[in-house]
Parts: C-alpha cells; structure tokens; sequence
C-alpha cells in the first residue's frame, strides 16, 4: 500500500543482528580457494556453504534467463540441510529482498515462504525473530494482507518470547500485526489491538521514543480509515510538533505528520485547517529537496482538491478537470489520494451531465480500495455505494444488483467485525454507513417498485441485525431432542439478544467482548451437540406467508443519511417510512415525511384528541390502499415510534385503533412466526406474582400492589396455575430470578423506572425495577443483594419460559431510541431474557386505575378464554367506554403497551 505511512529500517530494532556486510544482496567473507576433493559424504562446512551461496548470487546477477534463479534455489535448499541457522535465515533474506528489489514480488514471495517452513525459522532464536519480521513487513509492503496475518502472528509469537512482553520488539511486531489486520478488513480487530500497543508503547517507552511515534502514527491512521478523524486529530496533532522537533521540518516525518493532520481536518468539514496543515505538509517536501521526489507536486493536488471540494457548487475548468481525473494513474501518489480525486472528479462530471466518465471514475475508485484499503472496509463500502448513486441517476439495469451487493457486503462485514472482536469506533462508523445505504437504498426503492422487496429485506436484516438465523434456531429450539441440547440453544438465543443491542448501541467493552466470547463458545457446544439431531426440514418462512388474507403488517423505519453528500449540503432530514407486508404480495414502500411530524404528541393536552387524529391521518392515512380489507394490524415501530401511544390514534370518525383493527404491536418483523405460540393461561403452568414489597424507607411504599396480586392469583387460580407470591421484606433479585426461570406467567407489581440520559451512562443502566430494601443511592453497578433490578442485569434473566410479563410499573416501556431498531431500556432487556410477550407502561398512572385495570385483564383471561391479545384489546374497549372504574381516560388505558418479541 502506498498510503502514507513511515517505516522504520529493520536495523533500528535489530542492529547487530546481520554480522556480515551485504553486497548486492550476498553476504561477502574473505576470499578462499574452494577445496575439490571427494568428500561427498562429509556435510559441507560454513565456509564452504557460504561460497556457494556466493556463487549462485553471481550468477544469478550474469543471467538473463531463469538458471541463475534455479540454481540460487538449489543451494538454499542445501544450506537448510545445515545446523548453521543464522546462514540460513541471511542468505534467504538477502534472496528474497534481491527480488523484491527486481520488483520479482511472486519469487520473493516464494523465497520468503520457503525461509519461513525452515528449520531455522523455529530453531534459529533471535535470527528467526529477525526472518518473520521481515517477512510480515514484506507482505504488508506488498498489499498481501491476507497472508500478512498468520506470519504477523507468529512474528509477534516470537519476539515476544525472545524479547518479552513490551519490549521494543514486542511493540514493532505488534503494530505490523495491527496493520495487516486492519488492511484484511479485520478492521475490529486490528483497531483494538493497534490501540492497545499504542497504550503499551506510551507506558512502556515512553512519550519521547521514535517508536512509541510510529504507534501513535499507525493508531491514528486507523481510526481516520474508519470514520473517527476527530479522535485521530487528538493524536495527530501533538504528534506533528513532537516529529519537527525531534527531525526537523524537512523531514518525512513531518511530511507524513502534517499530510496525515489535513486528512482529519479534510473529513471533519474545516477547510482553513485542512488547507493550513496541506501548506505545512509542502514546506516540509520542499525543504527536503529531494529532486526525485513528488512530494510537492502530491502537496499541490491535495490543495487543489481541498479547494475543489469545500466548494462542490464551482465547476473546476475543463483542463483542472482533467488533470484531477489523470490523479488516479499517477502511480507514485498515495492511493488514499488517487481514490479521493477520482471520487471528486466524478461529482464534477456529474454535474455537467457526463455520467459515463462519472462512473467509469467510481469503478476505477472502488476496485483501487479494494486493492490497496482491504476488499471489505467502510471506505471500499463507500465506494460502491458512489457507484450504485451514480447508476441510481443513469437508470442502469445493474442499479439493483449494486444497492443489493454494497447492502449485504456490509452487513457481512459488520456481522463478523462488530460481532467477534468488538470495537466502539467500528461499530459507530458501520451503524452511521448503514444508515447512508439503507437511506439511498429508499430513494431507489421509491422510484423502483422492483426494488421494494430487496429493500424490506435489507430494513428487516439491519433492524435486527441478524441474518435469520437466530430467528430459525427459535423455530427449531422446541422440537429439539432432549432437555440438555434445548438449553444450550436457549443460551445461544440469549446471548444473540445481547449481541444484537450490543451491535444497536455501539457500547463495546470489556462485559461486551465477554458476551461475544460466551456466544461463540455457546455455539461450537449447540453444534456439536447438535449433529444429526438438527432438524432438517426447517426453514425460514416469509412474512408474506405467514400472514392471512386480511391482515398487514407494518414494519416502520426511520431513514437519514448520517454522511453529507457534499461539505455544503444541510444533513438531511430523518424521514419515516413504512414497509407494507400483505400475504401473496410483494412488499410496498410508502414515505410518510419528516419524523418529525410524528413525535411530540402530548397525551395530557386539552386537544389531544386533534392531536391523536392528525397522527393517524398522517402515519396510516397514506397506507389506506395498501390495507384495505384488513381485520388484523401488526405494527413494528422503530426509533422514536416506541414510545408512541398507538393505541390513542384516532380516525376522522372518532374510532380508536383497537376499534378499528386487531392491532398488534412487535418488537420485530419476525416476532409474526411466533405470534400463535402460548398465547393463552395454561392449566398447570407457573405463575410468579410480586407485589407488596418493604422498601425500606427507600421508595414509597405501594400497599395496593398486595392487593392487586392477591387479586390476579384467585383469578389464575380458577384456571388451575401454580401460583407463587413473593411480598414482604427480604425479597430480593435472587429469590425473583429463582422463581421467574421456570415460570411461564410473571407478574411484578413494584416501582419502575426510566432516567433520560444526563451524561454516558447506558440505557440499561437507566432503566429497571425496585425490589425490597433497594439502594437507590450510588451508581448503577452489578449486585444481585442491591434491591435495583436494572435491564443490565435482566438481560442476563432466563426467561424462556414465559409466555407473559406483565410489568405493573411506571415507565416500564420507555428507554433510549435505538439507532437500528427497538428501544433500549426493559422491553429490550426481557426480550433478549426470552420473554416472548410483555405488557408494560408508557407513563405514570395512577394506583386506582392500574389496579382496576389489571384486575379486570385477568379476569377476562380466566373466564373469557382469551389469548393474551384480545383479552387486552376487549379490556382497552371496556375502560375506553367508561365499563372499568377510574380507568376510563386515555391517561390509564392507553399507558398500557402489549409487545410482542
């Protein structure tokens, strides 16, 4: 890669290492008189090998042909027949880097490998610390990535050992390693370990040593690749005046420095800094006066880029066009510089109208990051979704086939990045691109029926941000065989939960990392335990099928591009839209407006119903031909719409929408291949109630919650459940979890909270539940004798067994709006648990009302023989017609939300 970036000689770290003097590539010993004698059972001696190593340098440098290779071959063969290790490992490095110097990469290559399976790559000590260093540096000067990660591996391996651990050593092989894992598209991974040695080095050598610079280099540059040149400039900058101090500012170093600080202040919008920083970077290449450098001339075009792209609405001249667009075969500029320019050149024949060039300018920009960024990388993302814009504008038929590919190649990405190693920076650089995506995705889906069904796939995959298949382990989960092989499947579901709001959230730390490891451990023991006890004839079905003629199933979506298109561009709107899903129909995409229009609604204001009826002309009025005939609504929010008290929706005729339709309200599209499961009291079953709790002084005590329990067990009594009561002092999270696993009905009737965000704490940490003797007191943290249940901790619950959990609380439904999907607070918490439906609260109510409420919902459980759902809807339609007592405002009944995961 030619990217800008500083190497350090391998004799900095390895000085003394090469004893012998090197010329032309062989290592040159005192003239000697080769002794002929039969002596063809004797091992020739040091000398005698190093003579014909010699040799064949000789007369490799007198051919023209392949002998003198061949025959430099045959003698390094010979010489790995030896005890003489340190030969080995020299005569095959100064091989392999006199090829490299003939630009001969595939026999260096070849060389290098042969070197590596050695004798003297595992024996030879410090020497062969010195071999895989080199040859991790070789593949990652050559762009071989891929290959670059094993040998990178076992270099730091080595160095470590030989050298210990944060050795200088240590730290050079562990930054080369960090390097080539970002530059293989193990962007996570190479950025978590490229931070970690920077945080070695600093400790272990110190803020004043050259190398301790270079990690800082390196840790920056990774995180300005992925999006994050605010935290790099952090870096950059002091890094900058610490190189012109140390070296001068002619120096590459500060060249580097100062080249590396424009591109921050170039992606964070601020055109004063970037041009003051590209004017320090050609002071630097010109005071180096390197008459063979391009150094200013590179220094001229970043200028003149930057000046051409804070200012897109200005047409560049035809020959400055030109020029810009001959950047990309300009082979010694850096690559990061050839893929931008083109990019950019492609804007300015947009504009004038010639999209040939323009996109013949995006593909020669995305097969360059391919090649020399990694094939899969946020920037190459970037660049096909340029390509697909560009097609999207031309009215190719490979538009589609595009959106499709740059939609799947990142979700892949991010699945495999985010989801192994974990890291905060990535995740937020891929949910912002994702964003960008889905956001063109749905522009082109709006004008292009065809797409509609690429694109309701693509909404669902990055709403969940699973491919399917925890959906299609739920399925086979219960017909699996034996009670062992059940449970280990329920762990994997669980701790797929977690995975997916840890991915929604982007909060990767250590807990985080642990997740992901339990998961993959969960995994390997489900599929060996599995075998050939899978079942084989699941698959995943579709929504469409699942679906009667008369239902529908919204799935919303919040859409944004996150990116401006251009620096002078205002950031888009967040715009709503709706994925219409009818059985035997292809899915339908309607944009219903700004997301603004849908939020703000005040449930206590004296006009709310005008309020509620606007809402429900303008969120379901638009969809009236996509719903006709329709008895049955599923409804999946997203973002911001969770918190919407749908049941409060109005039309013109003054019909609330449990009036209107069977509404149900989802957590997620697929949630529909579930909804037929357990849905009603089960003679037998178990039942926990909570209620009635001591607080110790430390909430205000709920004496009706004893009551409202004792309540709902006569009632589940009637339908014969095994009913358990926990009320009083001492009961604590233990003695809930213990009795919450194997329940298939909870009920927990105490005080619940959600706090909006003050400062970072996370939403889990947020939200919860109080049970007896709570301290309320200090910061949220793990302790299972704190009295504070929050969604933290009951992420962590199994609830598989719950057909049902009915939070009789205040605020039990709200939480943080997910930038990917859901809410972020308990209804997340206990459906990553396994609660496979939860009735909880949007606001505060009042005792009365929620008693009577609840009362009445159980009785119509017990003796009306209703699932879950319609006994909620019936109760929801009784208290709007004033049939429950001090129930019969909006402010109780429509505070209830029914959410099914």
């Amino acid at each position: 890669m030619s990217r800008y970036r500083i190497r350090w000689a391998a004799s900095a770290i390895f000085a003394g290492r090469l004893a012998l003097a090197v010329v032309c590539g062989l290592a040159i010993l005192p003239a000697m008189t080769l002794v002929v004698e039969a002596q063809s059972r004797r091992a020739p001696s040091e000398r005698e090998l190093t003579a014909k190593v010699m040799e064949a340098f000789n007369a490799l440098r007198a051919s023209n042909d392949g002998s003198g290779r061949d025959r430099l071959k045959n003698v390094l063969r010979e010489v790995t027949q030896s005890n003489y290790h340190h030969l080995t490992i020299n005569a095959y490095l100064n091989a392999a880097q006199s090829f490299e110097r003939r630009r001969d990469v595939a026999t260096a290559s070849e060389l290098f490998a042969d070197a590596a399976r050695t004798r003297a790559a595992r024996e030879g000590g410090n020497d062969a610390a010195t071999l895989w260093f080199e040859y991790a540096r070789f593949l990652e000067r050559t762009n071989q990535y891929e290959a670059g990660i094993p040998v990178a591996r076992e270099a730091r391996r080595i160095m470590r050992a030989q050298y210990g651990a944060n050795s200088p050593q240590d730290i050079a092989g562990g930054d080369i390693l960090a390097t080539v894992l970002t530059n293989n598209g193990a962007v996570a991974s190479g950025l978590n370990l490229s931070e970690e040695i920077y945080l070695n080095a600093r400790k272990a050598l110190g803020d004043r040593e050259p190398l301790t610079w270079r990690t800082e280099n390196n840790y920056a540059e990774a995180l300005r690749m992925v999006g994050h040149p605010d935290v790099a400039a952090t870096i950059d900058e002091p890094l900058l005046r610490k190189r012109i101090a140390h070296y001068g500012i002619g120096s590459i170093q500060a060249l580097v420095s100062a080249s590396n600080l424009a591109l921050n202040h170039l992606a964070m919008g601020n055109e004063a800094e970037t041009l003051k920083a590209l004017d320090l970077q050609k002071r630097a290449a010109a005071t180096l006066a390197d008459p063979r450098s391009e150094h200013v001339a590179q220094a001229d075009v970043w200028i003149s880029y930057t000046k051409a792209y804070f200012h897109p609405d200005r047409r560049l001249g035809n020959a400055d066009l030109e020029a810009m667009a001959r950047v990309k075969d300009w082979n010694g500029a850096p690559d990061i510089l050839r893929i931008m320019t083109a990019q950019l050149a492609a804007d300015q024949f947009e504009m004038r109208g010639d999209t040939d060039r323009a996109l013949a300018l995006r593909v020669d920009s995305y097969q360059r990051s391919q090649a020399t960024i990694a094939k899969q990388h946020p920037m190459t993302f970037n660049a096909l979704l340029g390509i697909a814009m560009t097609r999207m504008k031309r009215g190719d038929r490979e538009t589609l086939a595009t959106f499709k590919d740059v939609e799947q190649q990142s979700f892949r990405w991010m699945l495999r990045e985010v989801g192994t190693a974990g890291n905060r920076y990535v995740a937020e650089t891929m949910r912002k691109l994702a964003d960008d995506i889905l956001h063109e995705f749905g522009r082109y889906a709006l004008q292009e029926p065809a797409a509609a069904q690429a694109y309701a796939e693509a909404v669902t995959r990055w709403k969940t941000m699973e491919d399917g298949d925890r959906t299609l382990l739920r399925l086979t989960a219960d017909r699996l065989p034996d009670d062992t092989t059940r449970t280990l499947a329920q762990t994997v579901l669980r701790l797929s939960g977690q995975q997916q709001e840890l991915l929604s959230s982007g909060k990767i730390d250590n807990d985080a990392r642990e997740v992901l490891a339990q998961l993959q451990q969960a995994r390997q023991a489900l599929a060996a335990r599995m075998g050939e006890k899978a079942p084989s004839d699941l698959k995943l079905p579709t929504i469409e099928d699942r679906l009667e003629h008369t239902d529908a199933l919204i799935d919303f979506f919040v859409s944004g591009r996150q990116n401006r298109v251009t620096p002078i561009d205002p950031k888009p709107q967040m715009r709503l839209q709706a994925v219409i899903h009818r059985n035997g129909k292809t899915p339908a995409l309607v944009d219903l407006g700004p997301l603004d229009n849908f939020l703000g609604a005040d449930v206590t204001s004296s006009d709310r119903n005008k309020a509620f009826r606007r809402l429900y002309d303008t969120l379901l009025g638009p969809l009236k031909p996509q719903l006709a005939d329709v008895k049955r609504l599923f409804l999946v929010p997203d973002s911001e719409l969770y918190s919407l008290p749908f049941a409060m929706l109005q039309d013109a005729g003054g019909r609330y929408l449990d009036e209107i339709y069977d509404t149900r309200i989802m957590t997620r599209a697929d949630a529909l291949f579930f909804a037929d499961r357990d849905t009603k009291l089960a003679a037998g079953s178990k039942a926990l109630l909570v209620g009635g709790l001591d607080y110790a002084g430390a909430a205000s005590q709920l004496p009706s919650t004893k009551t409202e329990i004792d309540t709902v067990a006569a009632d589940l009594k009637k339908r014969d459940l095994k009913v358990t009561m926990l009320s009083g002092d001492g009961i604590g999270e233990p003695a809930i979890r213990n009795d919450a696993k194997s329940a298939s009905l909870i009920h927990l009737a105490t005080h619940g909270f959600y706090k909006t965000a003050s400062d970072r704490t996370d939403a889990l940490w947020r939200s919860g539940l109080v049970a007896s003797r709570p301290n309320l007191s200090r910061p949220p943290q793990r302790d299972d004798n704190d009295g504070v249940l929050y969604a933290h901790e009951l992420m962590n619950w199994d609830l598989s067994s719950a057909d049902l959990v009915v939070l009789s609380a205040c605020q039990t439904a709200l939480g943080d709006p997910s930038r990917v999907g859901s809410v972020r607070g308990l209804p997340t918490a206990l459906a990553i648990a396994g609660a496979r439906r939860s009735l909880l609260t949007l606001w505060e109510v009042a005792d009365d009302g929620t008693a009577n409420f609840m009362a009445r919902f159980y009785q119509v459980l017990a003796d009306d023989d209703l699932d879950y759902a319609s006994a909620l809807r019936k109760v929801r339609i009784e208290a709007m017609h004033g049939k429950i007592k001090a129930a019969e405002d909006p402010s109780v009944w429509a505070a209830f939300v029914f959410f099914e995961s």
